[in-house]
């Protein structure tokens, strides 16, 4: 406590000495003075000296200049020069044992051209010409499509390997290998060769590639396709596939396949394909020189400037115990492209001033106009045009068909016009076009024994002229358009009064008389011919002055009345074909009350208003509207019937 206080009361005396006005000049003259001492340094790390140094010593050590950074620098670029030496040499020394692949070669001798077909030899050289062994050495080589084995051309080769002897430094070894290599005259096929191989104490394997091109000089097999190359959409297009052989052997066993572009529908072929997709034909044993041609026809579908390409393939079949037969081994293959075309000569069908192509909806015994536009869409004119309108159908009626300045061929049931009928057709210039009409009406030409039922027509209208011919393009130009035709059912609503027959026992004065009621059946029967019916609904309306008395018959019948708006409903629901001839009837007989007015004295009395029928025929989707007339108080077809008997009295 006492040095604290004394050291307290210096700091003090310090301070006002320092802050003081009166304060004494205390600063000084110093002379730098070099002055010696000696030090005691061991002469080991082991022993330290005997004396230590004091605060004073260390500081003034510290003080000592030490080594500077670009020394360091210099110190650190030494060393690494002295090592990257020492690596180099290293390198050097051991360079004579690093695999390197560059220094292994292969080498295919044998032929650069070739006749297809033919057997042909090659040697396989690989040379090691590192300083150390090859251990392991496989030789992987990779056939190109269409390559056969020669000891039986029927089985597609397409790879072959072995393993090799380990390979010594500085030397060659060679393997033989042969193969049938197939393909189109002045084709390349390309032959892979692989080298994997491993070097001792690694387990890595190692592979060194090459490949070799070799050239086609001449083909055993040919494979040409004789088609039009534009043609119009939905025009038929004939393929004429051949295959020739080049060959002074046989070719065995050969089969065609066919690989349609999208759009094409196939239609027949000489001969007939092997299997139902009609894409594979046997060509069989081809004789040297001989040729197999398959003509194939179909349908072509697109858009202006498509573009459809046919590839076609002959080769041997697949090793395979299955029926289906496909190529294993492809010898040749060609494609074809055909172009699609606006049609030269276009033409559209107009049935009742519809020109959409979905199916028209026709009735039986109203009449149908038709109408047939052509356009020439070529750049130059095109002379002798015929147009052509074929009808077909279970309800075609020959006597309704009106040509309209064409001619009829009844026995062929086509309508013509051509330059004789129609002048304009002689000679159609750029641009040209113009129309032909006719009319026809559908008929119910059933019979007992052969009733019709889902009744439509066909219309096939084609048109054709000639033009200058193009290479390659039909001289003949045709165009084509058809439409269907569904005809509705004929349904009917069939309504009759009476009072003496009926399920009902009716009542009151006959002739009817003002202000007393009199009863009436009502009867209503729906008749339906050549497509079922569904939705079949019945709606009439009662006047005020007469009452529904809720007696209806057949018992269960869904017949219901509204006494807001005195309306009749008879939900008939599903009604079958011909329905309403024989037994298979659908009726319903209710009972009504009428008391008239004497306003209508000496008149005839309404009992049901219009009564209307609506139903979907199944086979057209056409809704079904009839209506019959309102019924009277004229029961006419009762037998009791007396002319007089429906006129209200007093």
């Amino acid at each position: 406590m006492p040095a604290e206080n004394d050291n307290d009361s210096r700091i003090e005396n310090l301070k006002e000495g320092l802050y003081s006005r009166n304060a004494p000049d205390v600063r000084r003259h110093h002379h730098l003075r070099l002055q010696t001492k000696d030090f005691n340094v061991q002469s080991d790390w082991e022993h330290p000296p005997e004396e230590d140094f004091s605060d004073e010593d260390l500081n003034q050590e510290y003080k000592k200049p030490g080594m500077s950074f670009f020394t360091k620098l210099l110190i650190g670029s030494a060393l690494f020069f002295v090592l990257a030496l020492g690596i180099g040499a290293y390198l050097i020394w051991r360079g004579s044992d690093i695999v390197s692949a560059n220094n292994i070669d292969i080498n295919l001798a044998g032929p650069v051209s070739v006749a297809g077909g033919e057997p042909v030899s090659f040697t396989v050289q690989v040379s090691n010409k590192n300083s150390v062994q090859l251990q392991v050495v496989n030789l992987d080589v990779q056939y190109p499509v269409g390559t056969a084995d020669p000891a039986d051309t029927t089985k597609a080769l397409k790879e072959y390997q072995i393993l090799m002897p380990d390979l010594n430094p500085n030397s060659v070894d060679q393997q033989a290998i042969s193969a049938v290599l197939y393909g189109e005259q002045n084709s390349t096929k390309t032959i892979k060769v692989a080298v994997d191989y491993r070097v001792q104490g690694s387990s890595a394997t190692f592979s060194k590639e090459k490949d070799f091109d070799i050239l086609i000089n001449s083909s055993p097999l040919t494979l040409s396709v004789n088609s039009f190359t534009k043609v119009n959409s939905n025009q038929e297009l004939d393929l004429d596939v051949s295959v020739v052989s080049n060959s002074n052997q046989v070719v065995k066993n050969l089969l065609l396949n066919a690989v349609y572009p999208f759009g094409f529908s196939f239609i027949s072929s000489t001969p007939t394909a092997l299997q139902g997709n009609h894409t594979i034909w046997s060509i069989g044993d081809l004789p040297p020189h001989g040729k197999q041609t398959i003509h194939i026809k179909g349908k072509i579908q697109g858009e202006d400037g498509d573009v459809r390409v046919f590839r076609f393939a002959a080769g041997a079949p697949a090793q395979s115990n299955s029926t289906v037969k496909t190529i294993g081994t492809e010898y040749i293959a060609t494609t074809r492209t055909v172009a699609i075309e606006k049609p030269f000569l276009s033409v559209n069908l107009a049935l009742g001033g519809d020109t959409s192509i979905q199916d028209f909806i026709g009735q039986f015994d109203q009449s149908i106009d038709g109408q047939v536009s052509w356009f020439n869409n070529t750049t130059s004119a095109v002379i002798d045009g015929e147009i052509h309108v074929s009808l077909a159908g279970n309800v075609l009626d020959k006597g309704s068909i009106d040509p309209r300045g064409g001619y009829y061929d009844s026995a062929n049931n086509q309508i013509v016009w051509n330059k004789v009928t129609t002048p304009r057709l002689g000679s159609i210039a750029a641009g040209d076009g113009g129309t032909v009409a006719f009319s026809f009406t559908p008929r119910n030409l059933s019979t007992k024994s052969n009733p019709v039922t889902n009744p439509q027509m066909t219309l096939a209208v084609s048109a054709k002229a000639n033009r200058i011919s193009e290479t390659n393009v039909p001289e003949e130009i045709n165009s084509s358009v058809s439409r269907n035709i569904k005809v509705s059912s004929n349904a009917a609503l069939a309504e009759e009064v009476v009072r003496s027959i009926g399920p009902f026992a009716n009542t009151g004065p006959i002739p009817p008389k003002a202000e007393q009621t009199t009863t009436y059946t009502v009867i209503w029967t729906v008749y339906n011919t050549t497509s079922t019916l569904d939705g079949v609904q019945v709606v009439a309306t009662l006047p005020p002055y007469v009452k529904w008395l809720g007696n209806s018959s057949p018992a269960g019948t869904d017949i219901s009345y509204n006494s807001v708006n005195g309306q009749i409903t008879w939900n008939i629901g599903n009604v079958a074909v011909y329905a309403g001839q024989g037994s298979g009837k659908y009726q319903v007989a209710f009972q009504l009350a009428f008391n008239p007015g004497a306003d209508q004295v000496g008149k005839l009395g309404t009992l049901v208003g219009q009564a209307g029928l609506t139903a979907r025929d199944d086979f057209t989707g056409a809704t079904i509207n009839t209506t019959v007339q309102p019924l009277s108080t004229r029961f006419s077809t009762d037998p009791s019937f007396v002319d007089g008997n429906e006129i209200i009295g007093q």
